[in-house]
């Protein structure tokens, strides 16, 4: 299953978050080579604050992470907001029941079978967390292979813009609604069986 967390559990999963930020960077860095701050082992960025959320898949033996990703209110600093807002040809969607979509990814460790598997987890985890904390819509920033992938997932998706060249990538924004037959509408490719998020009481009880 997956957890919601916040950046706080970092001090109760320390494992879970250390393992999460090498795979940032051996996905994002090593191999898509995107030019992004690292410490030369862990991805970490500006948007890690305790703003974030995270949906991430624990190995249950290992505690290691093998998928993520990360939650942002669109009510402060995001990335569309702060860093691509000339993919949105109106304003840039914000809101209390706005959400942005970032740093989504699938750790290497995951055997390639089971890497389809892992992201439409994860996907299905945003829907059921979207309709659980009442988040309406969902922004996200992708290159334009995801994003192909991302439009044939049976939701109701709109483009926010044209998509841009920037920095010798393709790249387009949407805006994904979060509907209550959204995981009914799931494509076959993008279709996970059963609830796949789960929810923690593990934060200590503190009596007044």
């Amino acid at each position: 299953m997956i957890l919601n967390l916040k950046r706080q559990d970092a001090g109760i999963f320390p494992h879970l978050f250390r393992t999460m930020h090498i795979d940032r960077k051996r996905v994002f860095v090593d191999t898509l080579k995107w030019d992004i701050p690292h410490d030369g082992k862990h991805e970490v960025d500006q948007y890690d604050t305790d703003a974030a959320e995270y949906l991430i898949l624990q190995d249950s033996s290992t505690q290691q992470h093998l998928g993520s990703v990360r939650l942002l209110p669109t009510t402060g600093s995001h990335m569309l907001a702060d860093v691509f807002p000339m993919l949105c040809e109106g304003p840039v969607p914000r809101g209390p029941a706005v959400s942005e979509i970032t740093r989504l990814v699938v750790s290497p460790e995951v055997p390639r079978r089971d890497r389809l598997a892992t992201r439409n987890a994860l996907a299905r985890s945003m829907i059921e967390y979207g309709i659980m904390c009442g988040i309406e819509r969902y922004t996200a920033v992708c290159e334009m292979g995801f994003l192909t992938q991302l439009l044939a997932a049976g939701w109701r998706i709109d483009p926010l813009g044209l998509p841009r060249n920037i920095a010798g990538s393709l790249i387009g924004a949407v805006l994904i609604h979060v509907e209550a037959d959204s995981i009914a509408k799931t494509s076959a490719g993008w279709r996970h069986p059963g609830p796949a998020l789960r929810l923690e009481q593990h934060r200590p009880m503190i009596a007044a």
